[in-house]
């Protein structure tokens, strides 16, 4: 469950000067990366975030990297130790409850959106969206839980909310937090054609159809979650024995 913070930083550093002189700020570079690490679960849960070691790795001031941390921080999706430094999150049962609670709700509200606000365009680039996901899962490509996660917020992008969009890829990055400690299958959790249905609904205008099958799809997300103090014990044991 624990992997090592250099791991992280190791996979990047070679490259990470050059970009990190790019046109875009170096903190968005960063919060980017560490993004993009926590949705595709090459971060994990409880793992170590080491300023030090994360400024050598990108060749930044220890300061940005505090910056970056402090608003993953303030995000939910890493906390402070007391003489420990930086940690990736690690959601309670009670905290996953209530993040599945809130995206559930969240994405029903954004699919009838959809449905109202879909263009012919707008249901061309979810369709080709569809194709880039089934070669991600149909492949185990890296990216694939990042690939799913885009789909939702293009489907929000749609619904032309900007609140929501925001609120959603707050979720969107706790709930794949969730998934790393909760779930339960060995393999992978594939529900492209879910997304096809709710596809073929926004075009059809159909917001009762799109709202109750976006429930079905969450539906079987939650149930390949184990959301039990059982787990959460397991989990409390493994992470002792690693340190």
């Amino acid at each position: 469950m624990m992997q090592k913070e250099k791991d992280f930083g190791s996979q990047h550093s070679d490259e990470a000067s050059h970009h990190f002189r790019g046109k875009r700020p170096e903190e968005q570079l960063l919060y980017d990366r560490l993004v993009d690490a926590i949705i595709d679960k090459t971060l994990r849960p409880g793992q170590h975030l080491n300023e030090v070691k994360l400024a050598a790795s990108y060749g930044v001031p220890r300061s940005r990297i505090r910056r970056v941390l402090e608003r993953l921080r303030d995000e939910a999706v890493v906390e402070f130790r007391l003489n420990h430094g930086a940690f990736v999150s690690r959601p309670t049962i009670d905290e996953a409850k209530d993040v599945f609670e809130a995206r559930r709700h969240l994405e029903t509200i954004t699919v009838r959106l959809a449905c109202a606000k879909g263009t012919p365009d707008k249901i061309a680039e979810l369709r080709k969206h569809l194709t880039i996901q089934h070669d991600a899962f149909d492949n185990l490509r890296p990216n694939m839980n990042r690939v799913a996660a885009e789909f939702h917020l293009m489907i929000a992008d749609i619904a032309s909310n900007a609140v929501l969009s925001r609120m959603l890829a707050l979720l969107l990055r706790r709930f794949c937090l969730i998934q790393s400690l909760y779930e339960t299958r060995t393999g992978v959790l594939c529900l492209v054609h879910e997304h096809e249905r709710i596809v073929d609904l926004i075009a059809a205008n159909d917001a009762h159809g799109a709202a109750e099958e976006a429930v079905r799809h969450f539906d079987h997300i939650e149930k390949s979650l184990d959301l039990t103090e059982r787990r959460r014990a397991e989990i409390d044991i493994y992470e002792s024995l690693s340190d």
